[in-house]
């Protein structure tokens, strides 16, 4: 009973279950009378006493290691003994083996002590997994045996799970024809969307499972591998400008590049700490959310002016890119165990890969790089944000504007959150935040969106006061310089 209370069980109430078991066990007959199955070792001498004797086990210990437990079936007693062999109790060397074989429980059972013990890995191990059926079953024969022959169990966390059943939660059986064959699922959809399924189930109780359940989480699949495939974009443009984290890497970061490490960090401390119990589905909900909210519906769609606009290696677009490259490891190996051909088919598209399976990289550990005021000043500014953007709507629905780039936006003056993040200095950075061509301070009350002034640029689509002439084009005075850059670069 201590033993059981020892364990950290998955399902918590699997210790309840195991205590009630073991102490309505009744006495454990350890032979069954089955045609075949792991014989219980015992030659019989011709008066029908049992042979005891260690030579004797040790010998058909070494045969069974050498031809397996066939052997037993395949030779006579007296071929299963000790060569010479003699015993008073078959004065004519007439020698039986015994008929019964061992319990399936005891065999798979004392599993444990050929695969781990015998082999000097690790004892107890970590973990047990296995259907809820195995509290009678492998669960209980393993704690009985181990805890009696070496006074402990043989696990230290048992984590146990429902079972698959079809969409109408019934069982699949071969007579209703409603069985799902795993290979036809991998094979239709990839062997990476069945594990997404399997990674976010409540996998404690029975799970359903059908061609629309799938293709639900194929949808998920879907955009998490876009938002890769954006990030990815953005760190290799090119043969000759390809992000390099170690030449093109910065210290120095704007507010919302930090808010979106400090989020990442926060991520990947929750799921870290949900795989450490067994919460899978929690921990892929965080890392989805995070993709799908604050990266691909924020902070990549904000940057996108920056990552298109920008000149190759101006400092803001490397502050970006290191942002990316830092989102874009961290999510993988957080992923790589659930999504692994997909995580290593990422990890050889950066230019940077030197490893020949994404596996053989450290998975991330916790870290406490930010504190929690970080995200706080996060939050606050993304409530601003939404202020905005519903004044916005307003103004498109109204038919002030079209785009949101079509606006100018005017804010309160004091404004204590820009000023503690020393946005109220970077006019240019809050644009890009709303995605709107102009910002400043003039509003009396609150936010006020205006129209615009100005002419449109062609290559960054933001309104400025006036354009200027290149080649063909007119073009605002940032485009202009990225321009003259690239054409004097070449």
């Amino acid at each position: 009973m201590n033993e059981v209370k020892k364990i950290h069980w998955v399902p918590s109430w699997g210790e309840t279950r195991m205590l009630n078991m073991i102490k309505d066990r009744t006495d454990w007959c350890i032979s069954r009378q089955r045609a075949w199955g792991v014989p219980l070792p015992i030659i019989y001498n011709e008066d029908m006493t049992p042979i005891i004797e260690r030579e004797v086990f040790d010998h058909i210990i070494a045969l069974f290691k050498e031809h397996g437990s066939d052997i037993w079936y395949e030779k006579e007693a007296v071929d299963l003994l000790p060569k010479g062999y003699r015993n008073a109790h078959s004065p004519n060397g007439l020698f039986s083996k015994e008929k019964d074989i061992m319990d399936v429980w005891f065999d798979s059972g004392s599993s444990f002590n050929g695969v781990m013990r015998e082999r000097g890995l690790k004892f107890p191990v970590d973990l047990y997994i296995e259907g809820n059926d195995q509290y009678r079953g492998w669960f209980n024969s393993s704690l009985t045996i181990s805890t009696a022959v070496f006074g402990t169990s043989p696990f230290k966390d048992c984590v146990t799970h429902g079972f698959v059943v079809d969409e109408n939660w019934d069982k699949m059986s071969k007579s209703k024809g409603n069985g799902i064959d795993p290979s036809k699922v991998a094979n239709q959809f990839g062997a990476d969307i069945l594990r997404l399924w399997a990674a976010t189930i409540d996998y404690k109780q029975d799970v359903r499972i059908s061609e629309g359940i799938i293709t639900q989480v194929a949808e998920v699949y879907r955009k998490v591998r876009n938002t890769f495939k954006f990030l990815l974009g953005n760190l290799a443009n090119g043969e000759h400008s390809n992000f390099s984290p170690s030449s093109d890497k910065v210290e120095v970061f704007e507010a919302v590049d930090r808010f979106i490490l400090a989020k990442l960090e926060s991520v990947k401390n929750e799921a870290i700490a949900a795989f450490d119990k067994y919460d899978f589905g929690n921990g892929i909900n965080r890392i989805v959310t995070f993709m799908s909210s604050d990266l691909s519906s924020f902070y990549l769609d904000i940057t996108k002016d920056v990552l298109y606009c920008n000149s190759q290696k101006s400092l803001r677009r490397l502050q970006v890119q290191n942002v990316i490259y830092q989102v874009t490891d961290t999510l993988m190996r957080l992923l790589t165990p659930f999504l692994p051909f997909t995580m290593d088919e990422i990890y050889h598209s950066l230019s940077y890969a030197n490893k020949d399976n994404v596996q053989m990289l450290d998975y991330p550990s916790a870290s406490h790089q930010f504190d929690e005021s970080v995200i706080k000043d996060y939050q606050a500014l993304m409530e601003l944000r939404d202020i905005v953007l519903k004044k916005l709507e307003e103004a498109r629905s109204s038919g002030l504007i079209g785009s949101p780039q079509e606006a100018h936006v005017s804010l309160e003056e004091n404004n204590a959150l820009l000023k503690k993040l020393k946005l109220d200095e970077n006019e240019a950075e809050l644009a890009r935040l709303f995605v709107v061509s102009k910002v400043d301070f003039k509003a009396k009350d609150g936010v006020l969106v205006t129209r615009a002034e100005g002419e449109k640029c062609p290559r960054c689509w933001n309104y400025v006061e006036q354009l200027h002439e290149h080649e063909e084009h007119a073009v605002c005075p940032r485009c202009l310089g990225v321009l003259k850059e690239n054409h004097d670069g070449r």
